[in-house]
């Protein structure tokens, strides 16, 4: 995939001449009406497989150095194999979720509900976000864009990986094809 410069979204609140307040409550709370308008907030969930994960992974190039990443959720905790088949006695399909809120939080729960990641998440555009924390996370100086599609009550994501990414850069994409690289996402929790 190639990486597409995206600018970053910048939201104004208006003032008039007389010298508006301009405060930082008046640009959150734009910000904030900006998240509430959005078609992502809520959550999202699907059913996924190690075997959509590796064939994410290797289309990304990243399948190699970053077997831990793509087996992460589908070994209850325990370190998947270390060769051979990366997905051999791998648990799944396994339910996770998704969550975006007004506030601009992300956040992850596995199959049994619980929260399993975490930070916040930025809208550049109409359709693309990106991770901040998780950015900084990973010390990559870089937005992590994620491109998505809301379709009603469904929701698919495409990671945006730059094509020449590498160290902190593969680090961070790890983490976001972890998250978002497979099939589409139903609105709503985790089935319980």
């Amino acid at each position: 995939m190639l990486g597409v410069a995206v600018p970053l979204f910048a939201l104004a609140t208006a003032t008039g001449c007389g010298g508006g307040s301009g405060s930082e409550s008046d640009a959150e709370t734009s910000t904030t009406t900006a998240a509430a308008a959005s078609k992502l907030v809520g959550s999202w969930h699907r059913a996924q497989t190690c075997e959509e994960m590796l064939a994410a992974f290797k289309e990304a190039g990243l399948a190699k150095s970053h077997r831990d990443w793509l087996q992460g959720n589908f070994y209850g905790g325990r370190p998947g194999p270390k060769k051979g088949d990366p997905c051999a006695d791998a648990q799944g399909p396994l339910e996770h979720d998704h969550y975006f809120t007004v506030d601009r939080e992300f956040g992850s729960h596995d199959q049994s509900g619980e929260e399993v990641d975490g930070g916040d998440f930025e809208e550049l555009d109409a359709d693309t976000v990106a991770f901040p924390s998780h950015s900084e996370e990973f010390g990559y100086d870089g937005d992590i864009l994620v491109d998505y599609t809301v379709n009603q009550d469904e929701v698919t994501f495409e990671v945006d990986m730059p094509s020449h990414c590498t160290d902190t850069c593969a680090d961070a994409y790890a983490w976001a094809l972890s998250a978002f690289a497979s099939g589409s996402w139903q609105r709503g929790e985790v089935p319980g």
